[in-house]
């Protein structure tokens, strides 16, 4: 019986170890080589030569040899092709997903309080419709929105990116915010508008300020997805002045080989270090908006 025990232990920490190495040699390598100079980009060992360089290049498009040191092109044979800077997929990757913060916020807060507040025919159907729209992959959404934005003029657009991304923002924030809006006494409401104010103006003044901590959660989760969207990005975006840096990152892979390993790595780190610090300021409202969504929705 210890035997057959020992035995079991063994083989949960084997399978333990395969799937920690599974998970954590890709997160390796791109650390490792991001810090490597050119000629060591595909070797394994950690680099004994740790440089910035793959940094200083994806922002000034300029990158400097070190004594001794061999350029990719020499390396691979392949004049590279890819755009110099991460500056302008940067700042579109932003603009698209600040645009798409502010307009699921001011769209799922309204809605999350109308499901929390009010009582109408339809209602109960209307909160199970949000949840039901996660049953269906983002992407067969690509045609009736393309076909949409054709329509108004905005293929191509960034501002049009932005908008279909609120397809799969609002109705998370949506139900998130409704569970968090009905934790919050809705007396507070009624005093409010007791002493003069409008609905409007007790939602204002009273129910946003006492959600911040949902809203901070939900603004987090919504600039995320925006953030590393690609099934849109690569439907709708044409332009190369438009890509995002998830379209951006294509550059590095070329004919199934990755061109640049030094600045794909370094562009990967960048592209996850923004949404990751920006969680990591505002964690403790990120747990307080889990928590009371989770409990009182």
């Amino acid at each position: 019986m210890r035997k057959r025990n020992f035995s079991k232990n063994i083989q949960i920490i084997i399978f333990s170890v395969i799937l920690l190495l599974w998970i954590f040699i890709p997160v390796y390598w791109i650390i490792k080589t991001a810090f490597s100079p050119e000629e060591e980009a595909w070797n394994l060992a950690p680099s004994s030569n740790l440089t910035l360089n793959n940094f200083r290049k994806i922002f000034s498009g300029k990158r400097e040899l070190a004594p001794g040191e061999i350029s990719m092109e020499e390396v691979t044979g392949v004049s590279l092709t890819i755009s110099s800077t991460i500056n302008r997929p940067l700042l579109n990757t932003l603009w698209v997903s600040v645009l798409a913060v502010t307009f699921t916020m001011v769209v799922s807060s309204l809605a999350g309080y109308n499901l929390a507040r009010f009582v109408y025919p339809g209602k109960k159907f209307a909160s199970s419709l949000i949840l039901f729209a996660y049953v269906f992959p983002p992407f067969i959404l690509m045609v009736p929105m393309t076909l949409i934005l054709k329509r108004i003029g905005l293929t191509d657009s960034l501002f049009g990116l932005s908008i279909v991304h609120l397809a799969y923002t609002i109705p998370f924030a949506t139900y998130m915010l409704s569970g968090y809006f009905m934790g919050i006494p809705r007396e507070l409401d009624e005093a409010a508008m007791v002493d003069g104010c409008s609905r409007f103006q007790a939602f204002l003044r009273i129910t946003l300020p006492l959600a911040a901590p949902g809203l901070v959660t939900v603004a987090i989760f919504s600039f995320v997805l925006s953030w590393g969207d690609v099934i849109f990005a690569t439907v709708l975006i044409n332009d190369v002045d438009k890509y995002t840096l998830p379209l951006h990152i294509g550059f590095f892979l070329y004919g199934g080989e990755i061109v640049d390993p030094g600045a794909l790595a370094a562009t990967t780190i960048f592209a996850g270090l923004v949404p990751a610090l920006l969680y990591l300021t505002v964690q403790r409202f990120v747990r307080m908006g889990i928590v009371a969504g989770a409990v009182k929705g």
